[in-house]
């Protein structure tokens, strides 16, 4: 920061040049870290007090042991997760591939 000062930068080019590309990985890694965390909160939701969701079917089938609706439920459920787990790393790989250099 110090280096852009010293160039002339403004405080806004500061904070949209500088530090908000630096900041932007991390808060992407934050985010993925977060929506495990997230998903199990949202069905646990779901299954306590709404009426629609997976959540809701899972709880609703459980009382019959119907493991041929519960499973394909919570693939469906681990799919969607592991899908904008894959997403969210790729757009920052692409979009900040400075910050994952010596990474595979």
């Amino acid at each position: 920061m110090v280096k852009a000062q010293t160039l002339g930068a403004s405080s806004w080019q500061l904070a949209l040049r500088v530090a908000l590309p630096q900041a932007l990985p991390r808060l992407i890694a934050g985010l993925r870290l977060s929506l495990g965390p997230a998903w199990v909160y949202l069905i646990s939701a779901e299954a306590i007090a709404s009426d629609v969701g997976l959540g809701y079917r899972i709880f609703l089938v459980r009382r019959y042991l119907s493991m041929d609706v519960i499973i394909p439920y919570v693939a469906w459920i681990s799919l969607l997760a592991i899908v904008t787990d894959v997403l969210l790393l790729q757009l920052s790989r692409r979009a900040f591939a400075w910050a994952h250099q010596g990474q595979r």
